[in-house]
């Protein structure tokens, strides 16, 4: 449904994307993340249409992102990294128009739209240019997903939400999931990709330095746990089936094991009286530092 061949837009100096591969099938969850100034928002100006890159192609659900821009839009929910409304206009009378121009007066998507307002709490009284930043915000979340667009292209969807709302446009993005959606999401916000997203691509200074199952991410990464045993337990056993620990007393240690090799683990422990067993969770921003630090090491 998505994809980009070799995608390249430089900016002044070394700003810029490079060499951009990657597709988002149809009804998968894409999480593309990476810090600030990575090219998030350089790809998905390309993706829409806004910006040409000097090589390479775009394409979504076959058509060329430059070129059918226009058709694109009818069959995309966009939400900008930066959005930008006719301030001039009252929240209600600018759905209007948006409704009006997509045809969808009178039909079951506008009660899809006067959903979204009720489910964001999103105040249509008032003109635009008066609004918070996270009542623009939602603003943006409803104006794209008011036409149950088949394709979803979110740049840092979140932006400016307070907690409860975070949790309702995440909620939102499963359901859409579910429905078959097909979703590329662009943030900072890690826990948005682990809770919502099949797999995950990783932007680096404008070059996509991995791309995988986000199950398979994580579960490469070493994991640790804090074990308390009954009595001091058997350390070459840990040794033998290369696990690393560091003792904190005679009974008590962090044991560190590799994510796909918790099995191994268990059934060495298996052999040992253990009063504590507690998982130190890793969160995908763990493992994207992490990796970033291996990349810097190894250049």
């Amino acid at each position: 449904m998505i994809e980009t061949r070799d995608i390249t837009l430089k900016y002044s100096g070394s700003k810029g994307i490079f060499d951009l591969n990657f597709n988002v099938a149809k009804g998968e969850t894409f999480g593309y993340i990476g810090p600030k100034n990575a090219g998030k928002t350089s790809t998905i100006r390309v993706l829409m249409g806004l910006s040409h890159p000097g090589k390479g192609s775009a394409t979504i659900n076959g058509l060329n992102c430059f070129r059918k821009a226009a058709a694109i839009q009818k069959i995309v929910g966009y939400v900008p990294e930066e959005t930008a409304f006719f301030d001039g206009m009252r929240v209600k009378e600018y759905l209007n128009f948006i409704t009006h121009m997509r045809g969808a007066v009178g039909s079951k998507k506008t009660q899809l739209r006067d959903s979204l307002i009720e489910r964001f709490e999103l105040e249509t009284r008032g003109r635009i240019e008066y609004l918070s930043k996270d009542m623009k915000q939602k603003l943006a979340i409803v104006t794209a997903f008011m036409h149950d667009p088949e394709i979803l292209v979110l740049d840092e969807p979140t932006n400016g939400l307070d907690p409860l709302m975070q949790s309702r446009f995440l909620d939102l993005i499963i359901e859409e999931k579910r429905r078959g959606k097909t979703i590329l999401m662009a943030t900072q916000m890690f826990e948005n990709v682990e809770r919502t997203c099949d797999r995950v691509g990783i932007l680096k200074e404008g070059h996509l330095v991995e791309q995988d199952d986000i199950i398979q991410v994580k579960s490469a990464e070493i994991k640790s746990y804090f074990v308390r045993f009954e009595a001091h337990p058997n350390l070459e056993q840990l040794k033998k089936f290369g696990f690393g620990f560091k003792q904190f007393s005679d009974k008590d240690y962090e044991i560190y094991c590799q994510g796909d090799r918790i099995d191994v683990l268990v059934k060495v422990l298996s052999h040992e009286k253990v009063l504590v067993f507690n998982s130190n969770t890793q969160t995908l921003e763990e493992i994207f530092h992490k990796y970033y630090s291996q990349e810097e090491e190894t250049a």
